[in-house]
């Protein structure tokens, strides 16, 4: 009997040792300043979201030797807050080790809402949102949050004409990597591709 223990224990020791993940973007500058979320995950999810974007964009939808951070992410907003792409073939195994980090940060996520799994009332979002630099979006998206209507497709039309400003707004390009990446990936079966890191 204390064979068989000692066995069982030893198994759960080696299956419960997994490899943390490791954030590949420790050393880029830290765009993102609000409280309210780990901010070397926030940071990690930052890199990741326009990485995957321009991979992405680069692969199926430019010319690549066109293509540059910002015109992926000009190429990828409408549709990708419309929730009309496949966010699992976007994110790379590294992003979906992410995710399921991601998922542990429960206040983050509103996953029972039907206009988005992102819970815009989150202190690190609020943060975001408030720290929006062109008013008029930051007005819209304040609006609509407090009618309990906000949702990526409402604003599609408005991320689209304002992508410029992710040029100088890294809040707001934070927001949108939560809004219309991070928030579809939340209720996708990660299983169906393997993480990196896990």
């Amino acid at each position: 009997m204390k064979k068989h223990l000692l066995i069982l224990m030893i198994l759960t020791l080696i299956t419960s040792c997994k490899e943390p993940l490791q954030y590949k973007y420790q050393d880029q500058v830290k765009v993102v300043t609000c409280e309210g979320a780990d901010s070397d995950l926030m940071n990690e999810a930052y890199y990741c979201f326009l990485d995957d974007i321009y991979e992405y964009t680069k692969k199926y939808e430019f010319n690549p030797k066109f293509t540059s951070t910002y015109y992926s992410l000009a190429q990828y907003i409408y549709r990708g807050a419309m929730g009309e792409l496949n966010y699992l073939k976007i994110a790379s195994p590294h992003t979906i080790a992410l995710v399921k980090k991601l998922k542990k940060e429960r206040y983050l996520w509103d996953l029972d809402s039907d206009n988005s799994n992102l819970n815009y009332h989150n202190e690190f979002v609020n943060c975001l949102i408030e720290n929006i630099d062109n008013e008029e979006i930051k007005l819209k998206i304040t609006t609509l949050r407090s009618t309990n209507s906000l949702s990526p497709m409402i604003l599609a039309d408005i991320y689209r004409i304002n992508i410029i400003d992710t040029q100088t707004d890294k809040d707001f390009e934070m927001f949108l990597a939560l809004d219309t990446f991070y928030q579809y990936l939340m209720k996708v079966d990660l299983s169906a591709k393997k993480a990196s890191n896990e």
